[in-house]
């Protein structure tokens, strides 16, 4: 019998290959015939190339062919990088006049004493004056390493000349972190890059230096980014061994991510702020939380992407990003949502939680267990178009800079400016640049928005008067019905365990 089975195995395996090699001389044969006998010459890179894309996306919504460019592009986005060469400045040209509005911290800049308000005179000894303002910023970037000789006029008329290192800028892909009230602190993820953790235990720190007891964690619009940080991230949240996720693909081994350190913020009240912009590595992290009992996590079900692609680069620069394998959380459920009419998932099979015996969701992504749908009848088609062209950042900006140094005089202090300032004054501004960008008015979207527009630019003004990007997101946080909720539960004990506890 022994030796039946293994006579059909080897020769299912043979069958299986030839078949395969079959198929491979099919194609071979094809391209010949096409590029070789075709009665008009034909190049057979493109027909090669619109091929494998065709193929790809018969496959699933993430498999895809990646022409040199995009495969570069995409490197540096799936990699988690989030730097670019230049300065660290930010800022705008007003009537031949270039004004800084944002210096990052970490950058050169800042520590040649290049401040918001400031006024660049000359680059590399020309006149700004002389340079259009699409290519100010060009002059400003370059090699790394390489210098870029500015003369600034600060505010108070003083004239200094200096050479500015240009380097890698990283941006930290943490947001904001700041205290909520005396014992809750809020973190907002953008993406998991490669300092993410290390930002995280930073500002966890900072915010217990301050008497936080609570967290909040905001990754409502967190794209994903690396998994090994998403799988440390967890591992700094979840006390003992436990297991974070599982991978498992027909053809690649199956794994297992299980913690394996002391983390820095093991045993405090979690919310985490969750909604349909919440993807891939940002899902792993919010169905281990779940999963645990370790979080409450608020908002709507999450994108649903649960795939591992992995990149296959060609010699012409070129890639394939082919899935290999899926995601599946600590107690078994898949994060992807069906495509294509495939991944049925078994709404009779029953999830629970691991610490707790709650019975979980499984719908593909992961569920809140507090839905708080956002408001989004503020977002008028108006609205929309002028926030893609960037009106508001302009409106902020140019009114910062033509009125720093009386906003300073009369607002000394973040809290005297949220109390105090009123942004009525910029929204005549906002139709007036709108019109310069061909953008039509509309009367009716505009009273829509109004009033979220107005907390809109009071933050930006806020964020560039002070150099500082909590302050904006603690203005337009303030509004946000997810945060209002989080901070509600973890203020009442017995809500939050409760929740957590629910067995349904």
């Amino acid at each position: 019998m022994k030796k039946l089975l293994l006579f059909l195995f080897f020769s299912s395996t043979f069958f299986c290959a030839q078949a395969q090699k079959k198929v491979e001389e099919k194609l071979e044969m094809a391209l010949y015939a096409v590029t070789n006998m075709y009665v008009d010459s034909v190049q057979a890179a493109p027909l090669i190339d619109s091929q494998i894309a065709e193929l790809l996306s018969k496959l699933d919504p993430f498999s895809e062919y990646l022409p040199p460019v995009q495969a570069s592009n995409n490197e540096q986005v799936l990699g988690g990088h989030t730097s670019y060469i230049g300065i660290g400045i930010e800022g705008s040209s007003i009537d031949a006049h270039f004004y800084i509005s944002f210096v990052e911290p970490v950058s050169d800049a800042y520590a040649k004493g290049l401040r918001a308000g400031d006024e660049i005179i000359s680059i590399d000894n020309e006149a700004v004056s002389n340079i259009a303002p699409e290519n100010i910023f060009p002059k400003l970037s370059g090699v790394e390493k390489s210098t870029v000789n500015l003369v600034i006029k600060h505010p108070d008329g003083k004239i200094t000349n200096c050479n500015v290192v240009r380097n890698y800028i990283l941006s930290s892909s943490i947001r904001t972190a700041y205290m909520l009230n005396k014992q809750t602190g809020y973190i907002s993820i953008s993406m998991f890059s490669e300092s993410t953790v290390h930002d995280f235990k930073k500002a966890i720190l900072a915010l217990q230096a301050q008497g936080m007891k609570n967290l909040i964690l905001d990754i409502q619009k967190n794209g994903g980014g690396l998994f090994d940080q998403a799988v440390a991230l967890a591992d700094e949240l979840l006390e003992g061994s436990k297991v974070i996720v599982r991978t498992r693909g027909a053809h690649v081994p199956s794994e297992t991510f299980s913690t394996k350190n002391k983390g820095c913020f093991e045993n405090g009240k979690l919310a985490v702020l969750i909604s349909n912009q919440t993807k891939s590595a940002a899902e792993i992290f919010a169905g281990a939380m779940q999963d645990w009992d370790r979080a409450v996590l608020i908002g709507s079900t999450t994108f649903g992407k649960g795939l591992i692609q992995q990149t296959l680069p060609f010699e012409d620069g070129s890639a394939l990003r082919l899935t290999v394998a899926r995601y599946y959380t600590p107690s078994g459920r898949t994060i992807q949502k069906p495509y294509n009419g495939r991944d049925y998932i078994d709404s009779t099979k029953v999830y629970y939680s691991l610490r707790n015996h709650r019975q979980l969701r499984n719908i593909g992504g992961i569920s809140a267990d507090i839905e708080v749908l956002p408001d989004t009848t503020v977002f008028s088609p108006w609205y929309n178009m002028i926030t893609y062209s960037g009106v508001q950042k302009v409106v902020a900006r140019n009114y910062t800079i033509r009125n720093r140094s009386n906003l300073k005089n009369k607002y000394k202090s973040i809290d005297a400016f949220i109390k105090a300032f009123d942004s009525n004054e910029l929204l005549a501004k906002v139709k007036e640049v709108s019109d310069k960008a061909n953008i039509t008015f509309n009367q009716s979207d505009f009273e829509r928005s109004k009033e979220y527009l107005k907390v809109q630019l009071k933050a930006l003004v806020a964020r560039d008067l002070y150099n500082n990007n909590d302050y904006y997101y603690r203005l337009i946080n303030a509004s946000n019905s997810s945060i209002k909720e989080a901070e509600k539960i973890l203020r009442v004990s017995n809500n939050y365990h409760q929740i957590l506890n629910d067995k349904k």
